[in-house]
């Protein structure tokens, strides 16, 4: 059960932690304003799931029950390794992209929320890499959490403004048509530092063994999902934001085209959350 609550705190990290870079750049790349409360909640979040997180952590190292808590464990983990120094850093981010919520300013929340959210290479296998090569593969880590976050707060973004009670169908298509180019560079910088994580967690020579494996299925089963949203985003880029910009109606199926990318980018992170507890060879 403490397994299933790891998993479950390190989805809710990836997806809050997203959202809370993602919504803000999306803000900024549309010239407009944002919800403060939205992001206030979102960094609140972020901070009890980091708490959860590094509870559910200490039990699965021990092999104990999460309830009660390990005080004991938790004061190791924070002093005594590397995740006390990333959940340092990750708290000051938020803290921050907290008081900048309060205070109005939600576009410059996008600054601490980046921070925050590329923390989370430091607590999954490119954590655990060492020397130069750790170096690249957090490097590449980081940039897909950033393009990542990019994608899912702007489908988030936009699901919203396609849902509401009476669709501004005008605004939803300059949204999208403006969006274009960002997307597309979020897009070149997932597939370009897939490849590059997957050869630095498995390596060249292991490729083959994924056939065989629980982590292999689940991978195949992540790029299955994401050559999904890929297809999708093209059919709303070059085919429905066309036709709204004509006036021909088509925001239904643009709704239900954003509803199920979404549902495939939860499910990505779902299992990207179980992957990064798996031994990849295992």
């Amino acid at each position: 059960m403490d397994g299933g609550v790891l998993v479950f705190a390190r989805f809710g990290l990836m997806a809050d932690l997203a959202l809370l870079m993602g919504l803000p750049l999306f803000w900024w790349a549309m010239g407009m304003a944002g919800s403060r409360m939205v992001l206030v909640a979102l960094a609140l979040g972020g901070m009890a799931l980091s708490a959860l997180w590094l509870l559910a952590s200490g039990a699965s190292m021990t092999g104990t029950a999460m309830l009660p808590p390990d005080w004991a464990t938790a004061e190791i983990l924070l002093t005594m390794t590397p995740i006390g120094p990333v959940l340092a850093v990750r708290a000051a981010a938020l803290l921050a992209a907290l008081g900048l919520a309060v205070a109005g300013r939600t576009r410059l929340v996008l600054i601490p929320a980046a921070v925050a959210a590329a923390t989370i290479a430091w607590t999954g296998h490119a954590g655990a890499t060492e020397d130069m090569t750790g170096t690249i593969h957090r490097a590449a880590d980081v940039a897909h959490i950033w393009a990542a976050s990019g994608w899912i707060g702007a489908l988030a973004a936009l699901l919203h403004a396609v849902t509401a009670h009476r669709p501004q169908v005008d605004r939803v298509a300059v949204m999208l048509a403006k969006f274009s180019l960002l997307g597309t560079v979020f897009v070149a910088t997932l597939v370009v530092t897939g490849v590059v994580n997957s050869l630095m967690i498995v390596g060249i020579a292991d490729l083959p063994a994924l056939a065989g494996s629980r982590y292999g299925w689940l991978l195949g089963a992540k790029l299955l999902l994401f050559v999904g949203m890929l297809g999708l985003a093209a059919l709303n880029r070059w085919r429905l934001t066309p036709a709204l910009e004509r006036g021909d109606g088509a925001i239904g199926a643009l709704r239900l085209s954003l509803a199920v990318e979404t549902g495939a980018a939860i499910a990505i992170m779902a299992l990207v959350a179980l992957l990064g507890t798996l031994d990849p060879m295992g």
